[in-house]
C-alpha cells in the first residue's frame, strides 16, 4: 500500500505542481502517507477472512 502510494505521490509530483510532504500542519498528502503506513502496519494485526461452513452432517 505504501509503495504504491509513492507512486501516486511521485506521479503527480512529477507530471503536476510541486507539492513537498509537510508534517507540521499535516498536508493532504502526508495525511494519506500516514494512512498508508498505518493500513500495512494494521495488516498484521487482523486475521485471515475465513467463512464459516456449516457444519457436516
Amino acid at each position: 500500500m505504501t509503495l504504491v502510494w509513492f507512486v501516486v505521490w511521485l506521479i503527480a509530483n512529477v507530471v503536476g505542481d510541486k507539492e513537498p510532504l509537510t508534517f507540521d500542519p499535516v498536508n493532504w498528502w502526508a495525511g494519506t502517507l500516514l494512512l498508508a503506513i498505518a493500513v500495512d502496519l494494521g495488516r498484521q494485526h487482523a486475521s485471515p477472512f475465513t467463512p464459516k461452513r456449516p457444519p457436516d452432517t
